[in-house]
């Protein structure tokens, strides 16, 4: 008995919402459909039963909806489908076909019949993949040519950009991901600023069948983004391999920078931004320290044209993930520590007794960190023989790029080192640390004056701060 298996992926949420209908009637199907979709960035999965081979379900969304038609038995259909607001469709299945009524329908049902057509002309076969891009491409135009839709243009710019990205884009990178050198012929070709190459049967000359930059291009198929994504990871690895010092430097920095210089301010540019950025602050919620410079990022984020409907799923992330780290209290103990200094001798907090302790904990590949480091320098100075300690803990795990760090910006006073590493530091783990750089004001008394306490390029407040501290 086939099986019919839906599957949603919604681009992203908005505030302003329409909705839309997706009907199933397809006797013979079974009686299961698996409905998952994308909501916030994240996979949502939801299973339904068939009533007399009749189901439905509706959403709520502001945008194009892609949804993935899967089904199991002698006909299997596996295309990306289109909704926009206010549709209903139906999927419904003829003397032979499964074909699709409102919404897009002569689109959908094309799509249908592409999938079987590739099955029937390829199945068996290993045709190179510049066959397939060509004919995709041809028989897309053939459809084109006649298909009639207020949103013509947008969809066949978005159905361009899937059979490039899968057909022509995931191809190139699996065979050359190891090439630099034909991976940055591949970055030049998307900024535009050189010729298309040839490497083998190869030709990147299908890349220009798309404008990446084009404003519309941002409502791409999710899973068209995470092919992309791939791609940004690609030449990170291969940006590291060329500039070794660039080890030093957050992978996620890295790859920002190389959207940015990719990618002109479009909805495609943010989305691989947003998406990029979410990535990362969701993966790495058993390590609270990668959520380190987050809140600058998201800073940054917010400077995006393009970012309207991707900007409050990931602030909710990240609220969601410092929720769950929480902090210190005011007023509490201060958690004890003893770690090697340069010369690798012990320092423990307890040394301190009697004295206010500012607690600096950074590392060498977190620059915000590194910009704070002449402020705290000057504040180390200010304060010169009064009763407080500026201590510096770095979260590195190679202890030499440390050293060399801290002889080369000339760092006074006592340096510590947790070489545990991000994920595995005790220091922050202990003092509810979620990003570098992290100040902490501790009393005379060993207690926790303020769990988050001003950067020292904050000078006059931290100077406040710790001037209260002293007189008590």
């Amino acid at each position: 008995m086939k099986k019919l298996y839906l599957v949603l992926c919604l681009l992203w949420s908005s505030m302003a919402h329409s909705q839309i209908t997706v009907q199933a009637t397809v006797d013979g199907y079974g009686n299961k459909i698996i409905i998952g979709y994308w909501k916030d960035f994240t996979y949502i999965g939801d299973t339904l039963r068939l009533k007399k081979n009749k189901a439905g379900f509706k959403f709520e969304s502001s945008e194009p909806v892609y949804f993935k038609l899967r089904t199991i038995g002698p006909d299997t259909y596996t295309p990306f489908l289109i909704g926009f607001p206010g549709d209903t469709i139906s999927i419904e299945k003829d003397t032979k076909h499964l074909v699709t009524k409102g919404g897009a329908e002569s689109y959908n049902t094309f799509l249908i019949r592409l999938e079987a057509e590739m099955r029937e002309k390829f199945f068996g076969t290993s045709p190179d993949y510049n066959t397939l891009t060509q004919y995709l491409l041809d028989r897309s135009e053939d459809f084109f040519s006649t298909f009639k839709h207020p949103q013509k243009q947008l969809i066949k710019d978005i159905h361009t950009l899937s059979i490039i990205t899968n057909y022509k884009l995931y191809p190139i990178m699996r065979k050359y991901s190891g090439n630099a050198t034909i991976m940055d012929s591949v970055a030049n070709f998307l900024k535009g600023q050189g010729a298309a190459e040839v490497h083998g049967d190869d030709k990147l000359k299908y890349l220009d069948k798309v404008n990446f930059n084009d404003p519309k291009i941002g409502f791409a198929n999710i899973t068209d983004i995470m092919m992309m994504n791939n791609l940004i990871r690609i030449l990170r690895m291969h940006a590291i391999e060329k500039d070794t010092t660039l080890k030093n430097i957050d992978e996620y920095v890295i790859e920002n920078n190389i959207i940015k210089d990719l990618f002109k301010e479009s909805r495609y540019r943010s989305r691989l931004l947003a998406y990029n950025l979410h990535y990362r602050i969701n993966s790495y919620i058993e390590y609270p320290m990668q959520l380190a410079g987050a809140d600058d990022f998201i800073t940054d984020f917010r400077k995006e044209k393009f970012n309207t409907d991707l900007l409050p799923a990931i602030e909710k992330l990240y609220s969601r993930q410092l929720a769950s780290i929480g902090s210190l209290s005011n007023g509490a103990a201060a958690p004890a520590f003893k770690l090697p200094d340069t010369k690798g001798k012990p320092v423990q907090l307890s040394d301190f007794k009697g004295k206010v302790v500012y607690l600096d904990i950074w590392a060498t590949w977190c620059g915000p960190c590194l910009k704070e480091i002449p402020y705290l320098e000057r504040l180390k100075e200010k304060f010169r023989n009064k009763d407080i300690e500026m201590i510096t803990i770095s979260i590195d795990t190679k202890i030499d790029v440390w050293l060399a760090k801290v002889a080369a910006m000339k760092m006074q006073g006592i340096q510590l080192i947790d070489s545990n590493g991000s994920e595995n530091s005790k220091i922050a783990k202990d003092y509810k640390v979620h990003g570098v750089p992290h100040y902490v004001l501790i009393d005379k008394n060993g207690r926790i004056a303020s769990a988050s306490a001003p950067r020292p390029s904050m000078e006059a407040e931290v100077e406040k701060q710790i001037n209260e501290l002293l007189q008590e």
